[in-house]
């Protein structure tokens, strides 16, 4: 049966300060107006993550990644925005999007994560990033174009934006180590931290420190982002459900 709408699973996100894991509101309004159903999916952690760090948590079992796995097949795409902190609910849509090359949008936040995961790092929803500290203020709420990202011209990022520098807003207080294998990075700041990831031989999986969501509507750069996205959904999902159903 085809799904008529393609459902595009959403990490919900706890930030500081507050008592609900929460859909981030920008990026569910981009995934409406693109003709998507947005599906907010949520940690299966047995502790309340307002008095709890999520990173200090027991690893899932593998009953409970079979569990989280019957919630990821009924989504045609996810994606992963910002917040204050990942969990290992994001290491298992990341593996599993990998897995079976569904399109993955990494915000932010989820663009750490993303990296993380490609990077190697054995430790399950361990949070390496570092603290910013260059001539660039990265965190940056009031401004809509925050500082130029320099694009790869070999990268998908450059093949969906058509241009190797753009202008971005910013808010973020950490970044990604550089240890991650430079063939992931698709772009940097002119600080040189790393402002895109991709994996190179899917379809669609991409990561970008800055947010695309909150540009969707009066930005051309971010509203490419999302159109390829869900280009690539639509493409890809009456094949993945023949693949694995």
């Amino acid at each position: 049966m085809i799904k008529i709408k393609p459902i595009i699973g959403i990490v919900g996100r706890l930030y500081s300060g507050e008592s609900n894991i929460i859909c981030v509101e920008e990026v569910r309004l981009a995934v409406t107006k693109l003709g998507g159903l947005p599906l907010l999916i949520l940690p299966l952690d047995k502790v309340n993550f307002v008095s709890k760090n999520p990173c200090d948590e027991p690893f899932y079992s593998e009953e409970e990644i079979k569990d989280l796995e019957a919630v990821l097949k009924k989504c045609d795409a996810f994606i992963l925005p910002g917040g204050d902190t990942w969990y290992q609910l994001d290491e298992v849509v990341i593996n599993y999007a990998i897995k079976y090359d569904k399109p993955l949008l990494a915000i932010c936040l989820g663009m750490q994560a993303l990296s993380k995961v490609l990077s190697n790092e054995k430790r399950i929803a361990y949070d390496n990033t570092i603290k910013n500290n260059t001539f660039i203020n990265h965190c940056c709420f009031a401004k809509d174009y925050v500082h130029e990202v320099v694009i790869k011209k070999n990268s998908r990022l450059f093949s969906i934006i058509g241009n190797d520098k753009i202008q971005v807003n910013s808010r973020h207080s950490y970044h990604i180590p550089l240890t991650i294998d430079d063939i992931y990075i698709s772009a940097r700041s002119e600080d040189g931290l790393i402002e895109g990831v991709e994996v190179k031989d899917k379809k669609f999986i991409i990561g970008v420190q800055w947010h695309p969501e909150s540009l969707f509507l009066s930005d051309e750069n971010a509203k490419k982002i999302f159109d390829a996205f869900f280009f690539h959904i639509i493409k890809n999902s009456q094949n993945f459900h023949k693949k694995i159903s």
